[in-house]
């Protein structure tokens, strides 16, 4: 089993996901006509595996790729990336069926550990304190003084910045900053031509007016995001809404309202179909997301944008598939010849 590039000598790597081909984090595949690269990090070239390492590793690729819960796939050329970072490319039609749900998922039993052991952290810091400042006085004036501080420190993270609309897509002409409580009201809506829209309330600042007393005062609307930077909003904005992260049970949940939809790109639509709103705020009372399909929403818009990242790999590996295939057939006419002769 060869290690180095034949193309340019470098080394060609290993992976951990394909035993019977360990070699290279990224292998492509055909497994009608049973062929087996590959791909050097250095030049990207296509190494071809002799004929007596392929069966077995073809077949083993062939399974890991069906059950890839991220891929992408065109007419004759189709792209995983594993767990463990491996990529896998087969060649030839594509597989029905393509739902990614996914190690994100880990992502958010993580962050719901941290999140637990951070709240239990400020509950005994906060106790503490409240202890000493009782110690010192038998007024109920400490506990009000930590409130306002847990308030304070609430108020700083609801103004945090999320995006900033560039003031050539925004309607007032000039830049607008969302904040981390314009996500909480904010409604999914159908896109006017395609794909979705948001609705954010009191986000768009229009021309000042001056009241009876003399004071300006800037008159607040709801802003309309299209598509694409409704879909830019989203990606950073439910990172917040969800920070509490997911326990398995709530996670299972959020991966079968995925599956129910089809894709993920399905989920969005339906989601901004029936209207609903991102977070609970009490003056935009509406069709909330259950904390599932918050979730859900999270992982659609990140598997979204790992499949462009993919898709956009899949006309350059199509390319390189048809210049390597030339070189296969006439590698392997050339390995089968003597046999044939026998």
């Amino acid at each position: 089993m060869y290690r180095t590039c034949i193309f340019c000598s470098a080394d060609l790597g290993s992976n951990d996901a394909l035993e019977a081909f360990p070699v290279s984090r990224s292998i492509a595949f055909d497994g009608w006509k049973g062929r087996l690269w590959a791909i050097c990090p250095r030049c990207a070239r296509w190494n071809l595996a002799p004929l007596e390492e392929r069966w077995e590793a073809v077949e083993a690729a062939e399974k890991l790729f069906v059950d890839a819960r991220l891929r992408v796939q065109s007419e004759n050329v189709g792209l995983a990336r594993l767990r463990d970072g491996t990529r896998l490319i087969r060649v030839g039609q594509a597989v029905p069926g393509e739902l990614a749900a996914w190690r994100y998922g880990d992502q958010l039993v993580k962050r719901r550990k941290k999140h637990l052991l951070f709240a239990g952290a400020a509950v005994a810091a906060g106790l503490a304190v409240l202890g000493g400042m009782m110690a010192l006085t038998a007024t109920g004036g400490a506990y009000s003084l930590v409130n306002v501080g847990f308030q304070m420190y609430n108020h700083r993270r609801q103004r945090r910045v999320v995006f900033r609309l560039p003031a050539e897509r925004s309607p007032t002409g000039s830049e607008v900053v969302l904040r981390r409580w314009h996500a909480a009201g904010s409604v999914l809506r159908p896109g006017q031509v395609d794909g979705i829209a948001l609705v954010v309330p009191d986000a768009a600042r229009k021309d000042p007016k001056t009241d009876g007393w003399g004071k300006t005062r800037y008159v607040a609307e709801p802003l309309v995001l299209a598509d694409r930077d409704a879909r830019a909003f989203l990606n950073r904005a439910m990172v917040h809404l969800n920070e509490k992260g997911a326990s398995r049970r709530t996670l299972n949940d959020a991966v079968g309202l995925l599956s129910q939809a089809g894709t993920a790109d399905d989920y969005l639509r339906q989601t901004a179909a029936h209207g609903r709103t991102l977070g609970t705020r009490k003056d935009m009372p509406g069709r909330a997301l259950v904390p599932a399909g918050a979730l859900a929403l999270e992982m659609a818009l990140h598997e979204e944008q790992e499949r462009r990242i993919l898709e956009g790999e899949l006309s350059l590996l199509e390319v390189a598939w048809r210049e390597a295939e030339e070189i296969a057939a006439i590698a392997d006419k050339l390995a089968l010849a003597p046999e044939a002769k026998g």
